[in-house]
């Protein structure tokens, strides 16, 4: 049982190496210093979600199949050879490898980490708790990838490459702590057609609204707030903010984030579960103040942006928990990230091409009207759909 127990902890480790991205704050510069256009960028980062759409559900079937510890080895050997290829080349192709190389890895922790910890805190009897430790393991992420952010922007003084090269030394650590990982007691999915059985899943999430509700609730939110962080890039650049503070701003942008989901639990227990769900519409609000006025007053509302972002993500994956059995866990958390990661691909476009024609406040004030709109109509249903539980 102490074996059992010691995931957690293993787990916030391996989050927070997986979550520690030099990369990011210094990936457009680097783009641009291998001579790509801003076209092949944005195919780039399609491509990643592209194949993170891809990928997303078979390896949460690969998980509920082989078991969560075997996706998250496959998962931290997969990283960082993407960040290699990064590193060590410098055309268009290897960078479309290197993000789905990237993607895959990505893909086969999503789901498998979260399934892992409910089924870890199920066998203590202790899964009452899930949106106190999930909220805790996303604080974990979010402090990572908020203290290498301001690294990665200290490095890229130095050289470009360099925060590459720290990823990659990094990334390998996710090994062994995945290795040491224990397969709680549960009741494999036996795999006998990988496809029909795949589809039957992700049929019986869409076909319940106990689960599609909030799988939708929450990919809403989940690509939106995508585009906000990429958008927020563009508005620093408006205002003039010179690329050396890019790093500490989406620093703070994480430990926003870092701190919405440490609090997720309690304002829950503050507030109450329907107004905790109801939090994540000001959002909305935000996109359209950021779409009607620019200026640096306008930076915490950023923050805040993070924040409201994260306190929804423990929220809806122990909705789902709570409804899914475990043998299919990591599938159907596999399908609700997908359905986010289909809505960021639908919607990613549509707002970088509302920027180039008309301006990116257009594009903000239309991405907050579809929030609110879409955003309104899916609690509505899930509020209305928990009213009728039993207390």
């Amino acid at each position: 049982m102490s074996n059992v127990r010691a995931n957690l902890w293993k787990l916030y480790t391996y989050k927070f190496i997986s979550e520690f991205w030099l990369i990011v704050p210094v990936l457009i510069p680097y783009y641009m210093s291998h001579g790509l256009s801003s076209t092949q960028v944005f195919t780039i980062q399609a491509t990643f979600a592209l194949a993170v759409l891809l990928f997303e559900v078979p390896t949460g079937y690969l998980a509920d199949v082989a078991g969560r510890k075997t996706t998250l080895v496959i998962g931290s050997i997969a990283m960082p050879l993407g960040l290699a290829v990064y590193a060590f080349t410098g055309t268009f192709w290897t960078f479309i490898l290197a993000e789905v190389l990237i993607a895959v890895a990505n893909s086969m922790r999503s789901g498998s980490d979260s399934a892992l910890i409910y089924d870890t805190l199920l066998q203590l009897k202790d899964e009452a708790r899930y949106k106190k430790f999930e909220g805790r393991a996303f604080f974990f992420t979010r402090i990572g990838t908020a203290s290498s952010s301001v690294l990665g922007g200290l490095a890229a003084l130095l050289s470009l490459h360099l925060p590459f090269y720290i990823n990659i030394v990094t990334c390998t650590l996710m090994f062994p702590m995945a290795i040491a990982l224990v397969e709680p007691e549960r009741s494999k999915l036996q795999a006998k057609n990988p496809l029909l059985d795949i589809l039957k899943v992700a049929k019986f999430c869409f076909t319940h609204g106990e689960l599609r509700r909030p799988i939708l609730y929450g990919s809403l939110v989940q690509s939106t707030c995508i585009i906000a962080v990429w958008a927020s890039f563009l508005y620093f650049r408006e205002l003039g903010i010179s690329i050396g503070l890019f790093g500490l701003l989406f620093a703070l942008f994480q430990l926003a984030g870092a701190f919405g989901a440490r609090q997720s639990h309690a304002v829950v227990r503050a507030v109450g579960l329907r107004k905790a769900l109801a939090l994540p519409l000001l959002i909305g609000l935000l996109f359209l103040a950021l779409g009607s006025f620019r200026s640096l007053l306008a930076l915490p509302l950023i923050i805040l942006i993070a924040f409201l972002w994260n306190i929804q993500y423990p929220i809806v994956l122990d909705l789902l928990n709570r409804r899914i059995d475990s043998e299919v866990r990591a599938t159907a958390l596999s399908v609700s990230a997908m359905a986010g990661s289909l809505s960021y691909v639908i919607l990613a476009p549509i707002f970088g091409t509302l920027v180039d024609v008309f301006s990116l406040s257009i594009a903000f004030l239309v991405l907050g009207g579809y929030f609110l709109v879409y955003g309104l109509i899916a609690l509505t249903s899930i509020l209305r759909h928990l009213r009728e539980e039993p207390a």
